[in-house]
């Protein structure tokens, strides 16, 4: 049943509920209660090598020396206070 069939005091108590529960998840204590911890900087290798193995694909290794610098890995960015990045 679309929501504008229901009686109003449906439509109201779902709009009182939605924004209740909206409000609360995005409040600290809500996000708290998630244990979202924010986007986190993720690695990735590429494809596994199980999976080029299995279609007969490699990485040419002097494209990966070129994109993926492992002793940089553990490097945190950071910028100026104008947004330029120093590392």
């Amino acid at each position: 049943v679309p929501m504008d069939e229901h009686p109003l005091e449906i439509q109201f108590f779902n709009l009182v509920r939605n924004l209740t529960v909206c409000g609360y998840y995005t409040s600290k204590v809500g996000i708290e209660d998630l244990g979202y911890k924010g986007n986190m900087p993720n690695v990735w290798d590429g494809v596994p090598q199980d999976v080029l193995d299995k279609h007969g694909l490699a990485y040419e290794p002097e494209w990966l020396e070129k994109c993926v610098d492992q002793s940089q890995r553990g490097v945190i960015a950071e910028w100026d206070e104008d947004g330029n990045l120093l590392t």
